[in-house]
């Protein structure tokens, strides 16, 4: 029986060109294939709208697993996207943009994806066939990656609007940021 790999046979690759770092705080440990097959995607999808649309000058943030460990690499946009970025980035802050995604959330992603996340739960899986219990699994796992691409492209509505009021705090009451 083979067992896999041993301690002194593991080898750890760079998983693609350019620098990559551990992220040991989200991922302390190995993570199953099932995420490390479903995660990246979907990550990539999520950050990738979210850098656009507030402006920022990182086009994503990759995602790929070395032996069940994670390792991250920003990706900058591409020269010629910089111009177009900074237009955004300065549309983000004067409209204050993030309150359209909060609408967006409340009004649209969330109310349809609590429906979806009922719906999977009333399923018994027990009462399934092969067949169908493989459709379903399917369908959950579509779902998940879903949520992980909506988690990453309304995190900016979380972000921007906390670390303006911070600098502007730190501004208004001339404290430093220690």
């Amino acid at each position: 029986m083979n067992s896999g790999p041993t301690a002194t046979e593991l080898r750890f690759e760079p998983p693609g060109p350019g620098s990559w770092e551990l992220d040991a705080v989200h991922f302390p440990r190995p993570v199953t294939r099932y995420w490390a097959e479903m995660h990246p995607k979907a990550f990539i999808r999520g950050f990738s709208e979210f850098t656009r649309f507030y402006g920022m000058l990182l086009d994503t943030m990759a995602y790929e697993y070395v032996n069940g460990f994670a390792y991250s690499s920003v990706r900058p946009v591409a020269e010629d996207e910089v111009p177009r970025r900074f237009q955004r980035a300065e549309e983000v802050f004067e409209r204050k943009l993030w309150r359209e995604q909060l609408r967006d959330w409340d009004e649209t992603f969330k109310p349809s994806s609590i429906e979806i996340h009922r719906e999977l739960q009333s399923v018994e899986p027990d009462e399934l066939s092969d067949e169908e219990l493989v459709a379903y699994l399917t369908r959950c796992r579509d779902h998940h990656a879903e949520m992980i691409y909506q988690h990453m492209r309304f995190t900016g509505g979380a972000m921007l609007p906390t670390g303006d009021l911070l600098a502007h705090v730190g501004d208004w009451t001339d404290l430093s940021p220690a």
